[in-house]
């Protein structure tokens, strides 16, 4: 069985795709913010040039200060399994002016395509959070990670996509699905009358049994996908040709 590893998840998580919580020391209210990773999975945030959280941070005076990172999985839908909870803990550093900020925003644009990106230098501020920790916790436990695992990993190709392509699975192609997880499960040796997909990643789904002893269960891939391209044409035949498949 194969499945994202916890720094993988986590690398997910703090992407930028879902929504960010920042806790600042000293600040007792949690802030929202709009955020990214750079190619090592360093956090950027992406400050109003005017605003609370600007002043917040600036109130804090040459030293950066610390803060917390903390984003929490939105699953496909509401009894689906989780991917945990990610915290990136270190200290907030404005990105320096100029090129830096340049190639920074550039970076946060690869991982989260704001529009008020265009206003770095202006409108906003880039903010890195030089990260001091990593930690992930899932309902199967967690904490911290290591920091070159974590650096070394890569977000799922999969996940900005996962919801819709779930919801078009269902809607659409139950009738080919379900005897084809059925037979996969049953050679396997487990049960299920109406085997449903509730998660996707790049190295496969994982499957609603509707057992509770054995509720989610995972079904690998032949390979880990990139491109949600890949995972077409890998369903095709089960899809549309399933008396092939």
């Amino acid at each position: 069985m194969t499945c994202p590893s916890p720094a993988e998840r986590a690398r997910t998580l703090l992407r930028g795709r879902l929504p960010g919580l920042l806790f600042l020391d000293d600040v007792a209210v949690p802030l929202p913010v709009r955020h990214g990773t750079d190619h090592a999975g360093q956090p950027l945030l992406l400050v109003p040039a005017a605003g609370g959280l600007r002043e917040a941070l600036r109130a804090r005076g040459p030293v950066g200060p610390g803060g917390v990172l903390r984003v929490d999985d939105v699953p496909p839908s509401a009894d689906a399994p989780s991917l945990g909870r990610a915290r990136a803990s270190g200290r907030l550093h404005p990105v320096d002016p100029g090129e830096s900020s340049t190639a920074a925003a550039l970076e946060f644009a690869t991982a989260n395509p704001l529009p008020s990106l265009l206003g770095v230098g202006t409108e906003a501020v880039l903010y890195r959070l030089h990260l001091t920790g990593v930690h992930l916790v899932s309902d199967q436990g967690g904490g911290p990670l290591d920091p070159a695992e974590y650096a070394a990993a890569e977000p799922d190709p999969l996940h900005e996509a996962e919801r819709d392509l779930l919801l078009d699975l269902a809607d659409h192609h139950v009738d080919e699905l379900e005897p084809w997880f059925r037979t996969a499960l049953g050679s396997a040796g487990i049960e299920a009358e109406h085997p449903r997909a509730a998660r996707l990643d790049r190295y496969g789904f994982t499957v609603d049994t509707g057992r509770p002893r054995r509720r989610w269960v995972r079904l690998d891939f032949a390979r880990p996908l990139d491109t949600v391209d890949e995972l077409a044409q890998l369903l095709h035949p089960v899809l549309f040709h399933p008396h092939v498949s």
